[in-house]
């Protein structure tokens, strides 16, 4: 059990830091302690089912990614559009059109 709670401690350390969150963030988010977060990501515990759906609808992803350990959260390509998404997340509903029109100067 422990290898399991160390692999899934990294793999939301991985997406976390995709993000751009800082622990503290992503228990901000999920509306845990920070001390949890750590002990998540250091596989000293495991967590419950709401706070597991807290950290993959925070983290943007769903939840079975947080699971395979075999693939790397992203390659270059994709973890640069999750950290967009992630961080568009966040703003106004009017930043997010201003977002799509810059992109669009781009096509």
């Amino acid at each position: 059990m422990d290898e399991f709670l160390k692999k899934f401690g990294e793999k939301v350390k991985e997406y976390r830091e995709l993000c751009g969150y800082s622990q503290e963030r992503l228990a901000e988010l999920c509306e845990v302690s920070t001390n949890t977060i750590n002990s998540i990501e250091n596989g000293k515990t495991f967590l419950t089912y709401q706070t597991l759906k807290n950290i993959s609808t925070a983290l943007n992803i769903q939840i079975p990614e947080l699971f395979n350990f075999e693939v790397k959260a992203a390659d270059e390509n994709n973890r640069l559009l999750h950290q967009i998404i992630a961080r568009a997340k966040n703003l106004t509903p009017a930043q997010q059109k201003q977002v799509i029109e810059i992109l669009k100067t781009f096509e």
